[in-house]
This record gives C-alpha cells, structure tokens and sequence, in this order.
C-alpha cells in the first residue's frame, strides 16, 4: 500500500504550519491526511470572511476516473448505502467524471459543507477544459453533456436560462476554462470559470469600480459564475498572485513567492478577510523540492493559491482564501510534462525552437553589430525568457552552459551593455535584474543605482542615461545622442512585463498612461507588436492589441527591407502578439501562422530584425534612409543567429492557470 499524506502532513511540518491555522476539524483532517498523492497530488482548505469561525472548506485534486476508485475515496463520508446528497450514487457522476472529449483527466472535488463521517454531504466537482471554450461551444458542450446525465441528476442541473446566457454575452472574457456540478438538493447547479485577457474592460462591465477595485487590473483574475444566478445578481472574481502572469504553479521556478507584493493592497471593507489574517495567510509556503516517497523522489510546493471576491447585487458580501499544497515529481523528471504546452508534438514550432537552442555551442548569442556578437543582452534575455524552460530535458544543458558563462557576472552584478566591449545601457540591465530575479540571485547596489539613474517615473526610461561614454565609444559628440538617451517605450516595457521588479507598478501605469494617448513607440523594433507580446497576458487593453494587429512596417522601413525578410518578420509579430495577448480563436491563428513560418529548427534565424536610429533621431518613424544589414547607426540589422527569436516564441508557451 502506498504511503499517505501524512506522511508529509505532520505535527512538525511545513503543511502543519500552514493549514492548521485554519483550524481543520478531525473528519476533515482525516480525510485529507488518509488520501495518497497518487490518488490526489493536490489538497487544500479554503477560508470564508463569512466563516471566519467555522471550518474551512476542503479541496481535493483527483486523477482517477474510475468509479470503483472514487467509490473507495468516497467512502468515509457517505452513507453505509453508498448514497451522498440526498439519494445520489457514484454512478451517477459517471458521464461527469469520465468524459475525456471536454476535460483534462483530473477533476477538483470541494466540499463546502462541514463533513461527518458517513453523512453523505452534497459536495462540487469541477474539471479543466481541454482548451478554453467559446459561448458557443460551451453551449453547445454543456447540452451534450447534459444530455448523457441520468434523469435524477438532469433534474438537479437544469441547464442556463436564455436570459443567463444573454448577460454573459455582454460581459468581456476569455473562454470557459472550468466547468463544475454543485450537487446539492436544494440549489443544484453548473458553475463555470472563465479566463480573463482584458481585465480592465471586465471590470468595467461588472461595475467594479474603485476604491475596491482599484489596481486589480494589473493581476491575473478569473471570472466564477453559477448558471442560478445572472451575472448582474451574482459573480465571483478569482485573483491569483502576480507570478501567476507568466507561471503556472507547477511551472514556477523554486520557491513560490510568499509575500504581500503579490496581491492587491485592499481598501478596507467589511466583508473583507481581516487585513492581519489575510497577510498571514499570504506568507504562508510550503517548498521542499526533493523528499523521499517510496522508491521516487517527491516535490511540495504550496501557499495562497486565489483569493475570491463574492459580489452579490454589486455589493461585495463575502471574500475567500484558499491555501494548497501540492507534490510534483522531482525537478529533474518533471519537467517534460509540465513544461511542454498542451498540443505540442513532434515537428512542431516548440520542438524546433527546443532543438535551436540546445544545439547552440557557443552560446545563446545575438546579432551582428560592428561590436560583434551580443554576447550580454541577448543571452540574458534568453535566460530569462526561458527560465521556466530551464528543467526542459532538451534544454538543461544548453542552459546550464550559457548560465554559467555568464555565472561571474550574476554572482557580483554590475550594469552591462550589448556585450562586454560596449558601454552600459538600461536594456542590458534591466534583462540582468529580471535575470536576477528569475533565478532567485540576489541584485548588488551598483546595478540598482544604475537602474534608478534611468527611471523616471512621469517621464519613462532611456536606453543611455548619460552621453558621454556611448558617445564616446560611437565616435560621436555627446550632445548628439539625444535620440539614444531620450525615453523609450521598448526599454519600459521590459520593466513593466516582470512584476517582480522593483516599482513595476509604476512602470506598468505609466505604459498604460502612454498607450492611452496614443504616444507609444518602439525605438529599436520597427513594429510594436513584438515588444508587447512581452507584456503579461491580460496586462493590455484589446483595442492596443488590435491596433498592434493592423500595425504595418514605416515606410522608410519597408522601401529597404527586402520583401521576404519583411514578411516573415510581421508574420513573427503577428504570431506572438496572436498567441500572448489574442482571444481564444486567435491564439489558434497565432500557432497555424508559427507552424507555416517555422518548419526547421534553422527557420528562427533573420526573423528578428532591429532598427538602429542616428544618435540624434527622436522620431523612430522618420522618414530616414535605413541601410539594410548594417552593423552600426542608420541600420536595419537582422539577427542571423535566431536564438533570441526562439526565446521569445517558447515564452508565450506558457499557459497561466
């Protein structure tokens, strides 16, 4: 017999330390303690300012789909006929759980009712989609899985109402990522989850207006509904903590933060979590990344997982938290199946972007410039765009090698440059602080100096906050490098899109402030797009992204530009802006466009391609004469190397939740 989850859940453990200020009861404990993590690899509690004084609710994450299996879970809390929420079996959740043409194999199973051994308490379930579903197809999804239910348990689920259907379609969101059952007798029912890409106009349809709502904009949410309740009656927004833009839980790279910085400051409320409980409840971790498990060698990893808000009649009435833990297969195993993106198969653009980079001997260099290859801001680039790559099998050595070629330079920080013959620039920088942070390394006071001295919060950052050594190194005068010391949008952009870094909330608004007015330009890219797509999904307003989609090359760009580099380096865009920041039909136009583009491993080289102004040009879309492959000012210059190209590709392959 396999162990149980108290063999890691203990008096003196990390989960103890966690979970039991929530003060789980006995059956509760019991039965989570008595799963294995074969059976269920995640368990968690969830607390209610509503019930701020009873017991949590519980959660566990199930991989079978058997009904024997589930039968035998199950069977400490139903009753000794077998029989749960009033009269229902096991059997009668099989079209449920074993559906395999809609869902992921796993299903969540919450009891939010205080458990009594043998009680038989209603309980949810709920399961990921394949892929996230269109109103339509949900619609369609959702009678056909009705219609394979028993008749007791399609009573219980009536289907949406017409007019439920109607107000969703007036509210901005993603597509249905969770489907779940309520089965209680009294108010059964379907709840849904959908994904969020434009929290801004979300929250702007629901009403949800500042004070509360004032900076969530800038996290990850989720939308929750319950088909009993129209969305203006009733809706629920999932918040998930900063690192949730780029990372899944799984897919995190070391310890989870656990820290205030990753959740919205709340403006107190009533109905909130107590401000001293909430942040305890924020600090909470548990990380043990190797521990022994019968023969395999196990991972924990949890803390606060989503906080809900409950909004009844536009008034917030309640608020939750829920803390899980989780184990995954040790570092080095687990990556093939948590990092490789769903849908990825032999020949594919993952495989050939994979296949690029690990062949890559000398580095993960970049460009051609008269200085020579960038031997420091394109490979720190690429090592922070694939950190969460960096377990790959494919993968490990290849970064591993460019990790430690630059291993001086992360053990005692300092400002760097293109590479390391050239002068110091905020672009560079700001790629080693991300870097820094990506691999958990500590930053030095120089760098960060070096940092500030760029920032300037209602002006922006430039990519050279003094002249005089850029200028000298260019042969120049230094009050000829106005242009090149001027504010540029490409530079905030790479600060604002890590929501670690320091005053990035700064950085983000003042973006957006940009975007707004319609003053956003990429000084070193001859298209937006390509920079935008390094922005957090969800983190841009649809209408900049449609405005990046019909964006076309400046004319003085597209005279020199030779026809077939200029096509495949808007495809390029095209397709990483489609897959970042696109609807859900669109994100499958981004993949069938990368899949045309990219057909061999060596199909990434000249897809970059960087525009060099003159030192004193401000208006990156002047109407100058760019010489085309070029190695310093004036240039059109493309990168025949292509690793950074691919980095940037596999970075938008992360799925967030």
């Amino acid at each position: 017999m396999r162990p149980s989850w108290d063999t890691f859940w203990t008096n003196d453990s990390l989960i103890e330390t966690m979970l039991a200020p929530l003060a789980p009861s006995a059956v509760q404990r019991q039965f989570l303690q008595g799963l294995t993590p074969v059976d269920a690899p995640a368990i968690g509690l969830e607390l209610s300012s509503r019930g701020l004084r009873r017991r949590p609710h519980i959660a566990v994450w199930l991989l079978s789909g058997r009904l024997q299996r589930w039968s035998a879970l199950l069977q400490p809390l139903v009753r000794a006929d077998g029989t749960f929420a009033s009269g229902l079996a096991v059997e009668d959740l099989q079209p449920f759980i074993q559906s395999q043409d809609l869902f992921d194999r796993e299903t969540w199973l919450e009891y939010t009712q205080p458990l009594r051994r043998q009680g038989g308490q209603p309980f949810l379930l709920f399961r990921h989609t394949r892929r996230p579903l269109r109103l339509d197809e949900l619609r369609h999804q959702l009678e056909a899985l009705h219609g394979r239910l028993g008749s007791r348990l399609q009573q219980r689920l009536p289907l949406p109402s017409d007019a439920w259907w109607q107000a969703l379609q007036q509210i901005p969101q993603a597509g249905a990522d969770q489907l779940g059952i309520d089965l209680d007798p009294l108010q059964g029912g379907w709840r849904f989850l959908f994904g969020v890409t434009d929290p801004q106009a979300l929250l702007a349809a629901l009403g949800f207006e500042p004070p509360l709502g004032a900076g969530l904009e800038a996290f990850p949410l989720a939308l929750a509904l319950d088909s009993r309740r129209v969305v203006a009656d009733r809706y629920c927004l999932e918040v998930f903590p900063r690192y949730r833009q780029d990372h899944t839980i799984i897919g995190y790279p070391g310890e989870i933060p656990a820290d205030v910085d990753q959740w919205p400051a709340w403006t107190p409320h009533p109905a909130l979590i107590p401000p001293a409980r909430l942040k305890a409840l924020m600090q909470a971790t548990v990380h043990v990344p190797s521990v022994a498990y019968s023969s395999q060698q196990l991972a924990l990893r949890g803390g606060l997982s989503h906080q809900k808000l409950v909004v009844e009649e536009g008034q917030l009435v309640d608020h939750k938290a829920y803390l899980g833990v989780m184990v995954t297969a040790a570092k080095a195993t687990q990556a093939a199946s948590v990092a490789a993106p769903e849908g990825a198969r032999e020949g594919s653009p993952v495989d050939h972007a994979i296949q690029w980079l690990s062949q890559a001997a000398d580095g993960w260099l970049g460009f051609a410039l008269s200085p020579g290859h960038s031997d420091q801001w394109v490979p720190l680039a690429c090592l922070t765009l694939l950190a969460q790559w960096r377990d790959e099998p494919q993968l490990m050595a290849a970064y591993a090698r460019q990790r430690e070629a630059l291993e001086p330079l992360l053990q005692a920080p300092q400002p760097v440059g293109y590479s390391r013959l050239t002068p110091a620039d905020l672009d560079s920088s700001i790629w080693l602080r991300r870097c820094l942070l990506s691999l958990q390394r500590p930053s030095s006071a120089s760098l960060d100096r070096f940092l500030a001295s760029g920032w300037s919060r209602d002006v922006g950052i430039s990519t050279y906050s003094d002249p005089q050594l850029i200028a000298a190194f260019i042969e120049r005068q230094p009050a000829e490098m106005t242009g090149w010391c001027a504010p540029h949008d490409c530079v905030l952009i790479n600060w604002a899109a890590d929501p670690s870094m320091p005053k990035s909330g700064a950085a983000l608004q003042h973006l957006r402030d940009r975007l707004n007015e319609g003053r956003f330009r990429s000084y070193w890219w001859p298209l937006d797009g390509l920079i935008l797509s390094l922005m957090p999904r969800g983190s841009l307003p649809r209408s900049v992204v449609q405005g990046c989609l019909q964006q076309s090359l400046p004319p003085a760009v597209e005279r020199v530009l030779p026809p077939l580099y200029a096509e495949r380096f808007q495809a390029l865009n095209r397709g990483l802006l489609l897959m970042r920041h696109g609807t859900i039909a669109e994100q499958q136009q981004g993949n069938a466009l990368m899949a045309t583009l990219i057909r061999r491993p060596e199909d990434f080289r000249d897809l970059l391609v960087m525009q060099l102004p003159q030192p004193d040009q401000l208006d990156p879309d002047a109407d100058v004469q760019w010489l085309w492959k070029g190695r310093m000012e004036g240039s059109l210059a493309p990168d025949p190397e292509g690793y950074l190209a691919a980095a940037l590709f596999l970075a938008t392959q992360v799925r967030s939740k």
